[in-house]
């Protein structure tokens, strides 16, 4: 299985778009408006201030070597434990881990196996190009 957490870059979605999904969401009674494996947004920088190298680092390293918790997780990258937790909330909050509570410890749990990064090059103003990850 592959499942992939999708951080997609939409330069024409605007905030009166995001309302009327929402609003037909209601309307139907649809639970939620994006599956929950997409995040987007309008704006490149919060892509690039989530996703920095250290945290797709981080995310790797739970992925592969599924640390059993936190202080492991910062042994492993040999980092500062407080830099490292910091940066697993970060990753939490945007549901791309799980932080599981066993005991008294913390857990980072990979919820994914990949993080792709999906937008549009602008050819010109009237044409765009997808450009996604080959499989």
């Amino acid at each position: 299985m592959n499942k992939k957490f999708i951080f997609k870059y939409e330069p024409q979605a605007s905030v009166k778009e995001m309302f009327t999904h929402f609003e037909e969401a209601i309307n139907i009674g649809k639970k939620s408006i994006q599956p929950k494996n997409v995040s987007i947004t309008n704006n490149l920088s919060v892509i690039s201030r989530i996703l920095n190298e250290t945290r797709l680092k981080i995310f790797s390293v739970i992925r592969e070597r599924q640390p059993n918790n936190i202080h492991e997780l910062a042994q492993l990258l040999q980092s500062d434990y407080e830099k490292v937790w910091k940066d697993c909330q970060v990753l939490a909050s945007c549901k791309v881990i799980k932080l599981k509570k066993i005991n008294k410890e913390t857990k980072p749990v990979a919820l994914y196996d990949q993080i792709v990064i999906d937008f549009p090059v602008l050819i010109n103003k009237e044409k765009v190009l997808e450009v996604r990850p080959l499989h």
